[in-house]
C-alpha cells in the first residue's frame, strides 16, 4: 500500500511539472523596483542570448537579434557557451544604500554585469565568479553580487555568464538594507545548519571510537563528504579561504565522486542486499567504482565539467535504481526495505529534482534550490538515529546472550563432576578399544601370513600341474615310439609332433617362470646389442607349425639396438598367447611397421571377444580371463611382455579386442639404446 501511494505521488508530481512547462509563458516585461517588497525576483523578466563562439562584446550582445524571453529563472544545464542575460528595470526611488543584484549560484566561473540604455554606452559594474580573485569582487559575498549606482527611471542590465558547472541560478534585486538583513539571517541559518552537521559528526566520531561499529565509520565518510560538498556548493569555503578555482573545482569534484561511492556502500549495507543478491552487489560496486574513478581522473586533470557529467547521471541512476529496488523488496516483504524507503526515498527524490533543475528541465526557485538541503538534513538525522539504535539493540542482545551464558556456566559447573566421570570412563573404553585394535592388527598379520602361504602353496601346485602335463605327454609318446618302431610313418609323425608340442609348451613355461624370476631381481640391467627383428622373428616362426605364423614387414628395416634375449621372450609369449587362443586352421599375422623413432610389431589373430572389464586386467600377474579357464597357462605371459616392454623403453597395448574383428596386440620399442632399468 505504501509503495502504491508513493508511485501515485510521483505520477502526480510529474504531471504538475509537465503542466507548468506546457502552459508557462514568457514576456520579459520590465522589473519594477519599489518599496513594496524586500527583494525582487527577476524570473519572468529576463531575456537570454547564447554566444557559442564567446566573441560578442557588450555592444554586440545588446544589438543582437537572438534574444529569447525566459518564463522562469536561468537554467540552461551544462554548457560551454557564454550566456548573456538582459533585464530591464524601472525604479522610482533610490533606497538607502542602493540596489543589490545577486546571483544564487555560488559556482559560476565568470560573471560580468553592465548597466546602461539600449543604444547608449554601457558601464561595467564589475566582474565576479570563481575565475576572479575574491579580493577583486565588487561585493564581498559567498556568490556573485553587484551594487547598482544611484539611478531612477529605466535602465537595462546586461549580464555575461560562463561556467563549467550547471548554469542554473536565480537573479534577484535587493534593497541594500534588506540584503544586509537577509545576509545576517543566512549566516545564522548556515551556522545552525553546519553546526547541526558538525555536532552529528562529532557524535558519531565519539560513537565510532567507543564501539568501532563498521556502519558508523561508513556513515561518517558518507556524511563528511556530503557536508564538504555542501559547503563548497554554497561558496562558503571559497569565501572564507579565497581558494583558487583550480583547487576548488578539484576538491568539489573529488568530494562529489567520493560521496557517491560511499553512498553506494551505505545503501547496500542498510538494505542488507549482500544477503539477497551478492553478485549484483559486487557488480554494482565494481562498475560504479570504475565510473567514479574515471570522473575523479577527469576532475584532477582539470576537466571538471566532463567529470561531473559522468558523476551526476551516475548518482541519478543509482538513486532511481535503489528507490525502485527498495520498492520491489518492500512489496516482497523485505523488512530493511521499509526503513530504506522512509529514510532514502525523500532524499533520492530531492536529488532527482536538483538533477532535473541542473539539466534545465525544472525552474530555478526557492524550492528547487533548497529541497535537497532540508531532505538531506532529515535523511542524515534519521539514518544517524537508525545506526545508533541498531547498535543499541545489538548491545542489548549481546548483554542478554552474556546473561544466558552466565546461567549456562553455573549449570555447567554443576555438571563438571559428571563430565569428569564420563571422561574417565571414556578413557578406559578408549584403552579397551586400543587393545582391541592391536589384537585386530595381530589377527590381520596372521591372516596375511596365512594368505601368503596359501598363495605359495597354490603357486607350487599350479607349477607342478603345468609341468607334469607336458612331461606326461612326452613320456607317453616316447614310450609308444619305443614299443612300436615299425608303426606307420603317419603315427610316428603324430607322436613326434606331440612330443614337439609338449616340449614347446614346457619351454614356454620355463621361459615364463625364469623370465619372471629375472624381472624380480634387485637390479636388472638391459644388455643391449645390435639385432635384426626379421632374423629374430624368422627363428621364432620356425618353432611353430608350418604356415601357422606369417610375418608382413612391408620392407621395414629391422635393425635396432636392444636386449635380444628379452625381446625374444616377449615375442615368443605374444605368439604363444595367439597360438593358444586362435583356431588351429587360422593364420597368425605379424605386421612390422614404424612409428616415429620406434619399431612396432602387431600380433593379429582371430579370437573370442575380450570384455572391457577383462581388458583392464590382461597384463596383471597371474590373471587369466574367463575364456582361458580350460586352456593351459600360468597367467604370466602378458605380464612378462609388459614388464619387458617397459624395461626396453617401449610399450605393449591391446589395440583390438576381438569379436567382429581380430585380436591385436601392439608391441613397440625404440630403435636406439634403451636407458630404463626396472627394479
Amino acid at each position: 500500500m505504501y509503495c502504491h501511494h508513493m508511485l501515485r505521488f510521483v505520477c502526480q508530481f510529474f504531471t504538475v511539472v509537465l503542466f507548468c512547462f506546457v502552459f508557462m509563458t514568457a514576456h520579459a516585461e520590465p522589473l519594477k523596483l519599489d518599496q513594496g517588497s524586500n527583494h525582487f525576483d527577476a524570473a519572468g523578466h529576463l531575456s537570454l542570448l547564447r554566444d557559442s563562439a564567446s566573441t560578442l562584446s557588450v555592444e554586440d550582445a545588446a544589438d543582437a537579434a537572438g534574444w529569447k524571453a525566459l518564463a522562469a529563472g536561468v537554467n540552461v544545464g551544462f554548457t560551454s557557451d557564454v550566456i548573456w542575460l538582459k533585464l530591464t528595470i524601472t525604479a522610482d526611488i533610490h533606497p538607502h544604500g542602493g540596489w543589490i543584484l545577486r546571483f544564487s549560484n555560488a559556482l559560476l566561473d565568470d560573471v560580468k554585469v553592465y548597466i546602461g540604455k539600449d543604444g547608449g554606452p554601457w558601464t561595467l559594474l564589475g566582474a565576479s565568479g570563481e575565475d576572479v580573485t575574491r579580493s577583486a569582487w565588487p561585493f564581498e559575498y559567498r556568490s556573485a553580487a553587484f551594487q547598482f549606482p544611484e539611478f531612477t527611471g529605466t535602465e537595462v542590465v546586461l549580464m555575461r555568464l560562463k561556467t563549467k558547472n550547471a548554469l542554473a541560478t536565480q537573479v534577484e534585486v535587493w534593497p541594500r538594507l534588506a540584503f544586509d538583513n537577509a545576509t545576517r539571517r543566512e549566516t545564522l541559518f548556515y551556522g545552525l545548519y553546519f553546526g547541526f552537521y558538525l555536532l552529528l559528526i562529532a557524535l558519531h566520531v565519539v560513537f565510532w571510537s567507543a564501539t568501532r561499529a563498521s556502519m558508523s565509520g561508513l556513515f561518517l565518510a558518507y556524511m563528511g563528504t556530503g557536508v564538504f560538498n555542501e559547503a563548497f556548493s554554497l561558496g562558503l569555503l571559497q569565501q572564507i579561504t579565497h581558494i583558487s578555482v583550480g583547487w576548488s573545482d578539484r576538491l568539489l569534484g573529488c568530494g562529489i565522486a567520493l560521496s557517491i561511492f560511499s553512498a553506494v556502500f551505505v545503501a547496500f549495507r542498510q538494505l542488507e542486499l549482500a544477503r539477497l543478491y551478492p553478485r549484483f552487489v559486487r557488480f554494482t560496486i565494481l562498475s560504479s567504482g570504475v565510473l567514479i574513478a574515471l570522473s575523479l581522473l577527469l576532475v584532477l586533470l582539470g576537466y571538471y565539467g566532463s567529470g561531473m557529467q559522468i558523476a551526476q547521471p551516475l548518482a541519478l541512476l543509482l538513486s532511481m535504481g535503489f528507490f525502485l529496488l527498495s520498492g520491489y523488496l518492500c512489496w516482497r516483504g523485505w523488512r530493511p526495505a521499509r526503513f530504506f524507503l522512509l529514510v532514502f526515498g525523500p532524499f533520492y527524490a530531492s536529488i532527482f529534482i536538483v538533477f532535473l533543475r541542473n539539466l534545465g528541465m525544472l525552474p530555478v526557485n526557492w524550492f528547487t534550490e533548497n529541497v535537497a538541503t532540508f531532505c538531506g538534513m532529515l535523511h542524515m538525522l534519521l539514518l544517524s538515529l537508525y545506526i545508533i539504535g541498531r547498535h543499541e539493540r545489538q548491545r542489548r542482545e549481546k548483554e542478554r546472550r552474556q546473561a544466558n551464558f552466565a546461567a549456562n556456566l553455573a549449570r555447567q559447573h554443576s555438571l563438571q563432576l559428571e563430565r569428569e566421570v564420563k571422561s574417565r570412563t571414556a578413557e578406559l573404553r578408549e584403552e579397551i578399544r586400543r587393545r582391541e585394535l592391536l589384537e585386530g592388527e595381530l589377527r590381520s598379520s596372521l591372516e596375511l601370513e596365512r594368505k601368503v602361504r596359501d598363495e605359495q602353496r597354490d603357486f607350487v601346485a599350479m607349477v607342478s600341474h603345468e609341468f607334469r602335463t607336458p612331461l606326461a605327454i612326452i613320456g607317453t609318446s616316447a614310450q609308444q615310439l619305443g614299443r612300436n618302431l615299425s608303426a606307420s610313418v603317419e603315427k610316428n609323425l603324430a607322436r613326434c609332433n606331440n612330443i614337439r608340442e609338449a616340449a614347446m609348451r614346457l619351454l614356454g613355461l620355463v621361459d615364463e617362470y625364469l623370465s619372471e624370476d629375472r624381472m624380480r631381481e634387485v637390479s636388472s640391467v638391459v644388455r643391449s646389442t645390435d639385432c635384426d627383428i626379421h632374423v629374430l622373428l624368422s627363428g621364432l616362426i620356425q618353432e611353430f607349425p608350418a604356415d601357422r605364423i606369417v610375418c608382413v614387414s612391408a620392407n621395414v628395416p629391422g635393425e635396432l639396438v636392444s636386449d635380444a634375449s628379452l625381446l625374444r621372450i616377449a615375442m615368443r609369449n605374444l605368439l604363444s598367447n595367439a597360438d593358444r587362443y586362435a583356431p588351429q586352421d587360422d593364420v597368425i599375422r605379424i605386421n612390422v611397421s614404424e612409428e616415429g623413432e620406434s619399431l612396432c610389431l602387431d600380433v593379429v589373430n582371430v579370437g573370442e571377444y575380450i570384455a572391457p572389464a577383462e581388458q583392464e586386467r590382461l597384463f596383471q600377474k597371474y590373471y587369466r580371463g574367463q575364456n582361458t579357464q580350460h586352456r593351459p597357462g600360468a597367467g604370466l605371459g602378458l605380464y612378462l611382455v609388459r614388464r619387458i616392454a617397459e624395461q626396453l623403453g617401449g610399450r605393449v597395448t591391446l589395440t583390438s579386442a576381438g569379436g567382429d574383428e581380430a585380436v591385436c596386440f601392439r608391441f613397440c620399442i625404440p630403435r636406439g639404446t634403451p636407458t630404463s632399468v626396472i627394479s
